[in-house]
This record gives structure tokens, sequence and C-alpha cells, in this order.
């Protein structure tokens, strides 16, 4: 018994970087075991050995004390920078950072403007999200000042990513908690271990694997209705990770991760409106959703060091 994953033309031709990523990194991390594989005729596939004590992390979280998913999740993060962010370390570069803020910014932010349904959306200052209202997303358009992201990412680490570093892509073993990862993605421009952390964030933060599990969303004017269900594993675990990464990253360093989730669920809503339309103004409100909450904690300080110690 084995997992495949394939694909085909364009597709096709991604998976086999993500291939070549694994049998590149296979000597320095935790990775699934490939047991065979090909490329040909614009398909790629590859086989993953199957374990039947194998898991994704969303589904061991909510089996398991939180604790243990905060211990494999530090192991991860310490994995990561020991073997692959540290040995592969570069400094910044301005010009891609530049290409990152015109590619994964404002090209998304003109996908969403070009398409009717989120422009009509977008057209109200406020949205109704199940009920409670939150700033839209044109109205908090200064979080995508180029000066202000050029300043946030200046300071980056940059280094090899994941690059696709959610839940689901963390497998772990519960018949002796080790862990390995799946599902590289390649070709982030900016490849800074900020949006591997970003990445991770729009699990806990965002809830992004409970809204895959959300089947309908309505929308009447402005207000957009869905059942989102977030368990209080998630909530721990994402208080958890932030101070860790406070205090791996400092707050200058949380700041910088939190904007690169919000770009992640910026890059997200093409997708999902070529191929999920229906549930598009669901995933917009999690982007919105996420935008109120940086734009809180900006307001309350939570980003300034000096502040933080002040209060304490």
């Amino acid at each position: 018994t084995f997992y495949r994953k394939y694909a085909f033309g364009k597709d096709g031709a991604k998976l086999a970087e993500q291939l070549d990523w694994l049998r590149a990194q296979q000597d320095r991390l935790p990775l699934c075991d490939i047991l065979r594989s090909e490329e040909a005729d614009g398909c790629c596939w590859y086989d993953m050995v199957y374990n039947p004590q194998a898991v994704g992390m969303f589904r061991y979280l909510h089996s398991n004390p939180v604790e243990k998913s905060r211990a494999i999740l530090r192991a991860v993060l310490a994995t990561l920078e020991d073997k692959l962010y540290k040995p592969t370390a570069v400094p910044a570069d301005a010009e891609k950072i530049e290409k990152y803020i015109e590619t994964k910014v404002d090209g998304n932010l003109k996908k969403l403007h070009e398409d009717r349904m989120l422009r009509e959306l977008m057209s109200y200052d406020t949205l109704r999200i199940n009920g409670v209202e939150y700033k839209n997303l044109p109205a908090l358009d200064w979080m995508f000042d180029h000066d202000r992201l050029r300043n946030l990412f200046a300071k980056d680490p940059v280094g090899m990513i994941h690059g696709d570093l959610t839940i689901e892509n963390i497998i772990c073993r519960t018949d002796n908690d080790s862990w390995y990862l799946i599902d590289p993605n390649t070709g982030n421009l900016h490849e800074s271990p900020f949006l591997d952390y970003g990445k991770l964030l729009q699990s806990l933060h965002g809830g992004y694997e409970f809204m895959m599990m959300t089947p309908r969303c309505t929308v009447q004017e402005n207000h957009i209705d869905f059942q989102l269900t977030r368990s209080a594993a998630y909530d721990t675990l994402f208080e958890a990770v932030c101070d860790d990464l406070r205090a791996r990253c400092g707050a200058a360093g949380l700041h910088s991760i939190l904007a690169h989730e919000l770009i992640h669920w910026l890059r997200l809503m093409p997708y999902k409106l070529n191929k999920d339309k229906k549930r598009a103004p669901m995933f917009y409100a999690g982007l919105v959703m996420v935008a109120n909450d940086l734009n809180t904690w900006e307001n309350e300080g939570k980003f300034d060091e000096k502040a933080r110690t002040d209060r304490r």
C-alpha cells in the first residue's frame, strides 16, 4: 500500500520541481520515503511509503495533548533552522523582495479587483462576517504599501525553505511521536524562513484547515456567513507558536511573519476563484479577518519591543 501523487501539464512540471527538492534535501531533513517515480509525456508521479501510524498534524493535534504537538513543532522549526535555513543562508536580495511585492501582492490584488463578485464585496467599507463587523480590505490598503513592506522584509533571513509548511504537511508518527515533512513548494521569489512560519500561522491563526472542511457559505450584500468551527487546541497552539517565534525572531520578526501570512491568504485567492468559486467568499473573509487582526495588533503595539518591555 502506498500514496501516489501525480499531475499533468503545468501541474506536472510543478510536481517534478517538488520531487527534485525532496531528492535534494533527503539527507538534510526527515522527509517522506519515495518508493519510485516517473516523469514522462507531460506527467509526473511518485509513490510515498504508507504507514498506518503516520497522520497529518491536524489529526495528531486533535487526538493528543497540545504539549506533544508543541514539542513536535519546536523540533520541526529547530531542525529546519539547523539543517536547512542556516546552511543555505544568503544575503537578502532587494530586487527579489521588489519582485515578491510586485508579483505576490500587487499581482494578486489586481486579480481580486478583476473578479466581479469580489469587486462587489470590496465596494463596501465594512463586511459582516458571521455577524461580526470587520474593516474591508480596501480600508486596510495601507498594509500593502510598498515602502512599508520593503521595510518589514528588509531584515528577513533568506535561505532555502520548504515553502508550504502547513499543519497538514507535517506528518506525525503516533507510535513514537517522530515526524517528517511532505509537499514542499518551490519558486517563492523571496525565499525566507519567515514564509514557512507564515504558512504555519495560516493554519493555526487563519484556521485554513477548518475552512477546507466547511462545505458552503452565503453572501448577501456585505454579509458573508459560513459555519466555521475552530478548536481550542488550535488557539492554544497558535499562542504557543507565536511565543516561540517571538523568542526566535524578535518582535519585528513576528511582525514580518504575520505580514507574510497575510500575503499567503492573498496568494490563495486567485486559485480559489478559479477552482472553488462558490466558496471563494469564505476564503476572502479569512483574508479580511487576518488583516483586521494584524491591524489591531499593530495599533496595540504588539510588535513594539520597547512597549512590550515597559508593560512587563
